[in-house]
Order: C-alpha cells, then structure tokens, then sequence
C-alpha cells in the first residue's frame, strides 16, 4: 500500500511539473532568473523526541529561489539554515537544506512546504558518550511574510537522524526568523 500511494505521489508531482513547464537549472541557462535571496537571523526552540529538555536554537538563514528546479512561476524557495541548540544534556549544530514549494496567499505572506536534508553534530554532556555527526532528513513547514526589504517568517519542522553510537537527534522545532529581502 505504502509502495502505490509513494508511486501515486511521484505520479502527481511529475505530472504536475510537466503542466507547469518546470525549468531544470534555470540559474545556470536562464540570464533573465533572479535569486531573490533573503538573510535572516532565526530563533526558537528544539525538542528531542528520545527524552531531553526543550533547547532554545539560535542561527542564521539564506533562502533564495531555486536556480536547480524551478516552476514556471518561481515558487521553489531554497532555505539553508545553520543554527545551535544550547541544553544542559546536551547542544548541537545543525545544518540544513530545504527545497519548498511556496505558494502566495496575501498581502505579502506565503506558505511552504518541503523536504530538509542535512546534518547535526551532537555533542552530549555525558563524559563517557563522544561528540557524534549524523545524517539528518525531515519536513519544514514555512509561514513567510515579505514587505519590500523587510522578512519575517515561522517555520515548523521534524528532523529524523540517523544512529551512531547509539546516539542520535530525531527532534521537532520552531523558529522564528526577522530578516532582509535583497
């Protein structure tokens, strides 16, 4: 079952990229394609899903229109995040990249949604454990705002690692971002 909604799903979506006149790498072919990128400092909250306290994530985001995969109304934003979560069992620094498909609602706001790939490295407090990399996939959901130069946004997401040494950050979060529109 889980094979044919997956097959159903990638149906759809090639299907709906082939209405839409999808562009492959329009930032290496295109000369009229802009990045439109954006800076943002970010802030919120990361909760392991194992046990642990809830740590307060600080970092920076770029994000900026797709230039590998775009639709025809430019509606694939690429967030790339760096970002650290301080906690008494542990911190981490986490990297981050995530492909959305945004769609405009009003008044400047827009809402996104997409896959993240990426990678946390954990260091725990616990002497006997070492600091440990892994491998780290999910889904972000974005509510954005832009006003000429200025950006705000709220993102949702879940995180998913892989396990090394019985170690591992599968986690959910928050994070608010305040930044500048170029």
């Amino acid at each position: 079952m889980k094979k044919t909604l997956l097959a159903i799903a990638l149906s759809s979506l090639s299907l709906a990229a082939v209405a839409q006149e999808w562009r492959f790498a329009p930032g290496l072919k295109d000369a009229s394609f802009k990045f439109e990128p954006t800076i943002a400092a970010t802030v919120g909250a990361v909760k392991p899903n194992g046990g642990g306290d809830t740590a307060t994530a600080y970092g920076v985001e770029l994000n900026f229109n797709c230039g590998l995969i775009q639709s025809a109304d430019n509606r694939i934003r690429t967030h790339l995040s760096v970002g650290r979560a301080d906690e008494d069992e542990y911190d981490a620094m986490m990297i981050e990249l995530s492909p959305r498909y945004t769609v405009p609602l009003a008044n400047g706001f827009s809402v996104g949604v997409g896959p993240s790939i990426g990678a946390v490295r954990v260091n725990p407090a616990v002497a006997s454990v070492d600091t440990e990399t892994v491998f780290a996939y999910g889904v972000v959901a974005g509510l954005n705002y832009r006003s000429g130069a200025f950006y705000a946004g709220l993102d949702l997401g879940v995180r998913r690692t892989s396990e090394k040494n019985d170690l591992d950050f599968d986690s959910r979060g928050a994070t608010l971002k305040v930044g500048y529109n170029f």
